[in-house]
């Protein structure tokens, strides 16, 4: 169960990178000026990749998620106990739920993965920057994975102007 669950969580922390990017009022990208398309996208695959297929069964977060999962999993295939209710069923539900907070250990894993991926990018050369409102603009119209959106992207990190007039000090 382990081995299904952790796998599952990496491929949803790193293809919902933008999910964490889109809450903030500022969106960023990261460009790497002059580079070739195909380096463009190698170089930022194989970071990405890199995280997905770390182990992360031995991460504190990872541990802490798969506990609370199995304590709620657990919770929900008991059978009613004496005069329980559905309403009592679900409170002790509720209570677990604030008690593991499984959703948190997620976020903070996919937190942790993200800010792998971000190290390797400035390791291997790439810039953040962030997008105006034009380009953000343009930006959502275009289909998450789409030819139109890589090479949208591909455009404005390749362009040295670009990336260094919007450069994020971080």
């Amino acid at each position: 169960m382990l081995r299904a669950i952790i796998p599952l969580g990496a491929a949803i922390a790193l293809s919902s990178g933008s999910a964490a990017a889109a809450k903030s009022p500022q969106s960023y990208s990261w460009g790497k000026p002059g580079s070739s398309r195909e380096r463009f996208d190698s170089g930022s695959r194989e970071c990405m990749l890199k995280a997905a297929r770390r182990d992360v069964a031995g991460d504190d977060e990872a541990k802490k998620y798969v506990r609370g999962f199995e304590v709620l999993e657990r919770e929900n295939n008991m059978p009613a106990v004496g005069n329980d209710t559905i309403f009592d069923k679900s409170e002790r539900q509720v209570m677990l739920r604030r008690m593991y907070r499984p959703d948190q250990h997620v976020d903070a894993l996919q937190a942790q993965l993200q800010d792998e991926v971000n190290g390797c990018l400035v390791r291997s050369g790439y810039i953040r920057f962030a997008l105006t409102r034009d380009q953000e603009r343009i930006l959502k119209r275009l289909r998450p994975g789409s030819e139109e959106r890589k090479t949208y992207l591909y455009t404005l990190g390749s362009d040295a102007r670009i990336v260094e007039a919007q450069k994020v000090a971080d």
